[in-house]
């Protein structure tokens, strides 16, 4: 049975952990993790990685923001790994709820209160977000 998109977007809310191949420029399937959400936009999606790349360990401000995740608090993880908090990534919710509704994006789990709070407070203070998209997403 395939449900509409409108009934996924509702489980689409910050702390989801999904993982798809929407993205065109990586070659496989990610993990990502939802940061915040608009009326009409996902943002600060957060790609999981089993190792920092050794470009971000040179760059301090980046570096602060790769925040570990443990494999016992996640069962999909296969090996303890990090939450990569650099960049905001923005899509559209309902594009977003299409992917689920098709099959190119799975719902896995959800970051624990501990993680989803302590990733949002260094999202709040760290300074490569923009103030706007810090009070539009983070709080």
């Amino acid at each position: 049975m395939i449900l509409p998109s409108s009934l996924h977007e509702n489980f689409i809310k910050r702390g989801t952990i999904l993982h798809s191949e929407i993205f065109e420029d990586i070659d496989h399937g990610k993990f990502f993790a939802v940061m915040g959400i608009s009326d009409d936009m996902v943002a600060g999606f957060f790609f999981i990685n089993s190792h920092i790349h050794p470009v971000i360990k040179k760059r301090p401000e980046q570096f602060a923001m790769q925040y570990p995740l443990k494999h016992s608090d996640y069962a999909f993880l296969k090996y303890d790994s990090f939450l990569c908090a650099t960049a905001i990534q923005k899509i559209p919710l309902d594009k977003l709820a299409e992917t689920v509704a098709g099959g190119k994006t799975v719902h896995v789990g959800n970051l624990t209160e501990y993680d989803l709070a302590t990733m949002l407070e260094a999202c709040r203070t760290s300074r490569l977000f923009r103030e706007s998209d810090k009070r539009k997403f983070f709080y």
